[in-house]
């Protein structure tokens, strides 16, 4: 069964339901336990869509957030075994790594298998839950706009541990965001 270890479910809810069109690609970075990836997933359920997770997993020195010391993390590979029983969605791949080697490896699209092999390049939906170091949260947001369609959104978990405003002030004037919800633990933006 799959357990979540944040709040604010609802915004995730939400934005997944914000979303136009068909045919949508979705992502979670930091996936864990996987509460995120089921509600994108559930909530999409009715809509021709395909989601990724990212989360390397295993016996890692992690430093969560900029207040934070460097730790040893507790996403072992179990966890990884149960997520994936849980998680057993025809449209969702887990790609078992950090997310610097993700955007490396997948910087011209990631591929997907459907009835036929489709190289995926613009995201609908991107949910930041990996690291919470603002450095790291500045290279996914960049990342993932360059390559964010029209009405993609964005939400940040735990968004009060990192300089959210340097990110937000980054993501609104360079790359058309704009607020579309604001919680206490989440805040999520929407591309104009």
């Amino acid at each position: 069964m799959i357990q979540g270890d944040s709040t604010e479910y609802e915004i995730i809810k939400e934005a997944c339901e914000s979303l136009e069109g068909n045919d949508l690609f979705t992502v979670e970075i930091g996936v864990r336990k996987g509460a995120g990836s089921k509600i994108i997933l559930d909530t999409l359920s009715n809509k021709v869509h395909w989601h990724i997770g990212i989360d390397p997993y295993g016996s890692l020195i992690y430093q969560h957030c900029d207040t934070t010391k460097p730790c040893l993390a507790d996403y072992t590979n179990e966890m990884k075994r149960d997520l994936l029983k849980d998680l057993d969605y025809k449209n969702f791949t887990l790609f078992s790594m950090g997310d610097d080697e993700f955007m490396k490896r997948f910087d011209d699209g990631v591929p997907i298998y459907r009835d036929k092999k489709e190289l995926r390049t613009k995201y609908d939906l991107v949910h930041f839950d990996g690291p919470h170091r603002t450095f790291e949260v500045i290279k996914e947001s960049i990342f993932f706009a360059e390559r964010a369609n029209v009405g993609c959104v964005f939400i940040y978990d735990d968004y009060q541990r990192y300089n959210m405003g340097l990110i937000l002030h980054m993501i609104v004037n360079e790359y058309s965001f704009t607020l579309f919800k604001q919680g206490k633990n989440k805040l999520a933006l929407k591309k104009v």
